[in-house]
């Protein structure tokens, strides 16, 4: 597929991955302006009707939950013989990448983590769904520090004895999730507590159990209880949730904020253009008086008297005298020629045939010059998304220069910790310029 193409209402921008089941693609919808993810059932696949089943049963499952921490689906639909699942696009990374980008997380940030899932399994057993595939790969950390859980093909309902086709055992399996087996919700309570115990100690939950319980005392006893082989001894989701909240409450109420700015402190997520803008060799020139002074003479309709500067006047005298020389050379030369006696006189000379005076030539009025782009550099301290006007966002740091139109524009500076900052911001033509801006560390 190439960026030109089109599926459905889905213009395709580029293929982000291929997975077991099915073909990633980042895609936008140009009637809404926001991006979305595309998932195509892989071909090879298509002769399997459990899978495609399994395809459709995730998309009808999905559908059911609306919650901030579980991935929407925004539709399901056939075109040209394949099947196709358009989901949110969620800008980030799976846990499973920032777990091998840095080996474990700190208790903090591992309790949001899991509060974030936790409320976000809620959800979804308020649906009467039971997850049955917790694990990091299906768990995505977006840039703002949102933690969405996706990967419903293995989800069952209550009540059902068999899935569309057997679970996947794994480290995060609980041990009652065996085929034939009736499940509750006590399972995904077992897979949260072994990806916490992961997120802790950095290594699968059968092997790093002792290293997370050394980690926080609090955090311990949680993990043993979850990771208990009888469901029945597993805290009830709701009070995991409980506990997590007590548990992250001395820091900031939005978890997302303390996750966002730590995956950014551990340059898990880079900007796609990055550079150092205080080496760049324009330095920062704050807009001059005179432009603002025209423009409020414009606005009141009265026209401006231009003030001469100090390194103007020395110019403009020494052309002012040799104009004064030149014109009293030129009535000299004309009185001395007029007391010439030699000179013939008027009634003397020949007659003149008069000619019609020819009319001046135009006078060429010089073209305006077209107004140029400014280039407009940013530096903000620590980081922050930025948006000035209509012009795609970007985040710092960013080495090339923005380029912009010469007028005021509307200058947004985003960061999940610190807030929203709103600036004017008047550019002139050609002009380049740095903007710094740092953000106060209000409770950090």
């Amino acid at each position: 597929m190439s960026g030109d193409r089109t599926i459905g209402s889905i213009q395709i921008e580029e293929k982000v991955s291929t997975g077991e089941s099915g073909e990633n693609y980042l895609g936008r919808q140009p009637g809404l302006g926001r991006k979305v993810m595309l998932r195509k059932l892989r071909r090879d696949l298509l002769s399997s009707p459990t899978l495609v089943e399994r395809f459709r049963r995730e998309a009808r499952l999905s559908a059911r939950v609306q919650h901030a921490n579980v991935v929407q689906v925004f539709d399901f639909f056939a075109a040209r013989g394949d099947h196709y699942l358009v989901l949110e696009h969620v800008d980030g990374s799976t846990l499973r990448a920032i777990l091998e980008h840095t080996g474990k997380l700190p208790p903090n940030i591992a309790a949001r983590i899991a509060l974030e899932l936790a409320r976000g399994v809620e959800e979804i057993q308020r649906r009467g769904i039971v997850h049955c595939d917790i694990r990091p790969e299906n768990v995505l950390v977006s840039r703002w520090g949102e933690v969405k859980l996706t990967g419903l093909g293995s989800a069952r309902e209550v009540g059902d004895l068999e899935p569309p086709e057997p679970i996947e055992i794994t480290a995060y399996t609980a041990p009652e999730l065996q085929p034939g087996s009736e499940v509750d919700s006590q399972a995904d309570v077992y897979s949260l507590g072994a990806v916490l115990c992961e997120l802790l100690s950095g290594r699968a939950p059968q092997h790093g159990l002792a290293a997370a319980a050394a980690a926080k005392p609090f955090l311990a006893r949680t993990l043993r209880r979850c990771l208990h082989e009888n469901p029945t001894a597993r805290p009830r989701l709701a009070t995991l949730r409980r506990a997590l909240e007590r548990s992250t409450q001395r820091g900031e109420e939005d978890p997302r904020i303390a996750i966002a700015a730590w995956m950014w402190e551990i340059r898990m997520l880079r900007p796609s253009d990055p550079g150092n803008l205080e080496t760049a060799p324009t330095p920062e020139v704050p807009p001059a008086a005179e432009p603002l002074a025209e423009e409020a003479a414009a606005a009141s309709g009265r026209r401006r008297i231009p003030i001469l500067r100090r390194e103007q006047i020395l110019p403009v005298s020494a052309a002012a005298a040799a104009f004064a020389v030149l014109m009293l050379a030129i009535v000299l030369g004309d009185f001395w020629s007029t007391e010439d006696d030699s000179a013939p006189s008027v009634d003397s000379a020949p007659p003149v045939s008069a000619a019609p005076p020819s009319e001046p030539p135009p006078k060429e009025i010089p073209a305006k010059p077209a107004p140029k782009p400014a280039l407009i550099s940013f530096v903000v301290v620590p980081w922050a998304e930025i948006q000035v006007g209509e012009t795609p966002r970007f985040l710092t740091p960013r080495a090339a220069p923005v380029e912009l139109p010469p007028g005021r524009h509307d200058l947004f500076l985003r960061h999940p910790k610190y807030g929203e900052v709103q600036r004017t911001l008047v550019v002139r033509s050609g002009e380049e310029r740095v903007v710094r801006h740092v953000f106060e560390r209000t409770n950090p």
